[in-house]
């Protein structure tokens, strides 16, 4: 199959309307390619296969590692688009292994190097943590519920995604009132984990509220965590914001025994900091 036909299959043809978008394109790992995603791997992807195609004249489907580094070496940049290019080209090619196209994926994740990963971010302290989740529960408004929920769960100690990957329907209350969710986990896979009464509490206020929309949300499943339209929230952006709105409360705090907050707190360094509830426990599979 010639790959350029492969790439816009698998990515879409925004500009054909008789190529239908796929819903549910998904990565290397099986994880949904969302927002920008799409548009940037196909950017790398394209210019993979001119290299591979017209520079080197080797043939994409005929590709071996060592063509790739050579690629990523004569390509330069940054550690992190490096890291990026790594994992287009790496998921391009194993939807043409799923789809018979090609037997084995030629790329090595290695590749990409762990330079990209960096230093972990700086953790907070137990009276930081405890002060964003004073803030977090002096939030307002129409979506407040919401946005306090994301906020507990980054404070349980999940990522980004993970918080935001979470489906309704993967939620489970027992009848002792314990919490159980399925969450997505980094490599591939979901994992049943128990979450304390807090961030179940905090669910119970918010679903009764949720502004769930077909087709992306429906009242008992879909995306746990919604926008206005219904939209699962994006991982790359909500966690941000929505954080933000919490420390900015916790830095309004008059208290003054209350901590000083970094001047800047991600979703990153309160999930990896110690949590104020109890831990989360991983249920057998």
């Amino acid at each position: 199959m010639d790959p350029r036909a492969a790439l816009k299959e698998w990515i879409g043809d925004p500009g054909n309307p008789e190529a239908p978008i796929p819903r549910n394109r998904r990565g290397r790992r099986g994880g949904h390619l969302r927002g920008t995603s799409p548009e940037r791997y196909a950017e790398h992807v394209a210019d993979w296969i001119d290299f591979i195609e017209d520079t080197v004249k080797i043939g994409t489907w005929r590709a071996e590692p060592s063509h790739i580094k050579t690629w990523l070496d004569m390509r330069g940049s940054t550690p992190r688009v490096r890291a990026l290019r790594v994992s287009a080209v790496g998921a391009f090619y194993e939807q043409a292994r799923r789809r018979k196209i090609i037997l084995h994926n030629p790329v090595d994740p290695r590749l990409s190097g762990k330079a990209h990963l960096g230093p972990p971010p700086p953790r907070l302290s137990e009276g930081q943590i405890h002060l964003i989740r004073w803030g977090a529960d002096q939030l307002e408004g129409d979506f407040a519920e919401r946005d306090r929920l994301l906020v507990y769960l980054l404070l349980s100690g999940l990522r980004s995604r993970q918080v935001c990957e979470i489906n309704l329907d993967g939620v489970v209350f027992e009848q002792s009132g314990r919490m159980v969710a399925k969450v997505w986990q980094r490599g591939g896979g979901l994992a049943r984990l128990t979450f304390p009464s807090e961030v179940g509490n905090a669910v119970r206020a918010y679903v009764p509220l949720r502004t769930w929309k077909g087709p992306d949300s429906h009242a008992d499943r879909g995306p746990l965590l919604v926008s206005y339209r219904g939209h699962r929230l994006d991982s790359q952006t909500s966690p941000r914001e929505l954080l933000k709105l919490a420390v900015e409360r916790a830095r309004a705090c008059e208290d003054p025994d209350a901590p000083e907050l970094p001047a800047r707190v991600t979703p990153d360094m309160v999930a990896l900091s110690v949590s104020p509830f109890a831990p989360l426990q991983k249920m057998p599979s």
